[in-house]
């Protein structure tokens, strides 16, 4: 008996393992995620820049987490400031990181494909507030033994949060514009820079 391969099947299956990986529940791309349902008003006008490197959402059971990478100059991430300030939400989170930052799914293409760059330059961080809510706020008693331990039990959802990984990368801190609505925090060791608003 002879097997044949549908080659168009395969070229295709092959072609998506390339853009998407699964890791234990865990699923990640290159380039702009094209799944943005149940996220806040705005962030896909974030996610889909031309400078998003690549996504990954989590956690393991249930998912809703999304961390959407990129990476640039100080154009790019002012670009990336002007559009996470329109995110329709009470606050929004800018934190300002040691860098660089090294993501671990970047990382995996990294070692397949030589010559893919791991580096982050920033990070939206974004929560499916119907996920998070059925994760940590269901009245289910199986699902509240279940996360009996865990710090995020009854809490609200979080706010967006864009991470700035400083060092390493082409960002030059004194070009940045932060827009005035942000909530900022600065856990760099080094805080000799100082941001302007």
């Amino acid at each position: 008996m002879k097997t044949r391969i549908n080659t168009n099947g395969l070229a295709l299956a092959v072609s998506l393992l390339m853009v998407m990986r699964a890791n234990a529940s865990i699923i990640s791309g290159t380039g702009n995620p094209i799944y943005t349902n149940g996220w806040p008003e705005g962030a896909a006008s974030v996610s889909n820049l031309k400078s998003c490197v690549g996504w990954w959402e989590g956690p393991p059971l249930g998912g809703g987490e999304w961390h959407i990478q990129f990476r640039g100059d100080a154009e790019a991430l002012n670009q990336a400031l002007t559009n996470f300030a329109a995110i329709k939400s009470p606050i929004l989170d800018l934190v300002v990181h040691d860098g660089p930052k090294h993501d671990k799914f970047l990382e995996l293409d990294k070692q397949s494909q030589p010559g893919t760059d791991s580096r982050v330059d920033w990070e939206l961080v974004i929560w499916v507030p119907e996920s998070w809510n059925q994760r940590y706020n269901s009245t289910n008693e199986a699902s509240q033994r279940f996360y009996a331990n865990d710090p995020n039990l009854h809490k609200p959802v979080p706010a967006p949060e864009l991470n700035i990984y400083i060092g390493g990368g082409d960002v030059d801190l004194e070009k940045i514009r932060i827009p005035s609505k942000l909530h900022v925090r600065d856990e760099r060791a080094e805080q000799s820079k100082k941001i302007s608003q």
